[in-house]
């Protein structure tokens, strides 16, 4: 009719596609002096899932260092930027050659400070964070890992040492109904949606609910079916001695999603070992998210 409003019509079937939960800006650490870098490799493949773009960010604390204790107008701060610049100049057409190669927007990034630091500031402005485990906290005690985790804000991707096979077509999800594995989920999400298959692990609710006395329906394999039709739910039970990643390696996963607990002990643990211990020993992709 004439000067009415035309109402639209929503057809899912040619809208789903561009409605899925996407990643769009990646960051990945990149280590100095260091050739080799297994998250290079899995944050270039998942960019090319996503038609995402890569930031490559580059940490130097020793420059950062000399900088704070003697001044930037040094001698020995030229000394050591003059030192470092061809080591910078030399990673960097490193890691752009890795993006072209792969098809992938990369972009090469310096930073000057403790790379825990560094990485936590830029990838708050990133939708996820790739590092490698085993990564100390340049020599002062720490793990970098283990402070991206908690600290970033933004879910982070640990990648073994040894490398991985692409991921993110068997997913296992570690569930505990904790506000931490809550949130490591719905980072995950839009690699949950695209996976092939879907494990959840489920374990024993930790969070103390003393108010609840009629639940109401908290199911996580339902509520991932709606994001993904392939899911399959399995109680994992602690007190018979399978680690977590034992456990997600028999259902064939490829990277598990989990919650990353803080250092107060009371609530560090997710089904019976701390985040450090899964971190120390990994043998597969993890997400982990706080």
């Amino acid at each position: 009719m004439s000067g009415c409003a035309v109402m639209s019509i929503w057809h899912p079937a040619r809208t789903w596609e561009g409605c899925r939960l996407a990643w769009k800006s990646l960051l990945v650490h990149l280590k100095p002096y260091s050739e080799g870098n297994p998250a290079v490799v899995s944050a270039l493949a998942v960019a090319k899932i996503f038609d995402a773009s890569l930031t490559g960010l580059y940490a130097i604390r020793e420059l950062a260092m000399l900088k704070l204790v003697i001044g930037q107008d040094s001698s020995a701060v030229r000394e050591a930027e003059a030192r470092d610049a061809p080591l910078t100049r030399a990673a960097e057409e490193m890691f752009l050659k890795a993006c072209r190669d792969a098809g992938v927007r990369g972009t090469f990034e310096v930073a000057e400070g403790n790379a825990n630091e560094v990485l936590c500031l830029a990838g708050r402005v990133h939708d996820v964070l790739f590092v490698e485990a085993g990564g100390s906290l340049d020599g002062r005690g720490g793990d970098l890992v283990e402070e991206c985790a908690i600290t970033a804000g933004t879910p982070t991707i640990i990648v073994p040492p040894s490398g991985a096979k692409p991921i993110g077509k068997s997913i296992v999800v570690a569930w505990n109904h904790s506000r931490q594995s809550a949130s490591a989920v719905h980072a995950a999400l839009p690699l949950i949606a695209r996976a092939d298959n879907v494990v959840v692990l489920l374990g024993q609710q930790r969070d103390a609910m003393p108010s609840v006395t009629r639940r109401p329906k908290a199911d996580i394999g339902a509520y991932l079916k709606c994001h993904n039709p392939n899911v399959r739910v399995v109680p994992f039970d602690e007190s018979e001695g399978s680690s977590l990643q034992t456990a997600a390696l028999a259902a064939g996963g490829d990277l598990l999603v989990m919650g990353a607990y803080g250092r107060s002990a009371w609530r560090e643990f997710i089904f019976g070992g701390a985040t450090r211990a899964v971190v120390n020993d990994l043998r597969l992709p993890v997400l982990m998210a706080h």
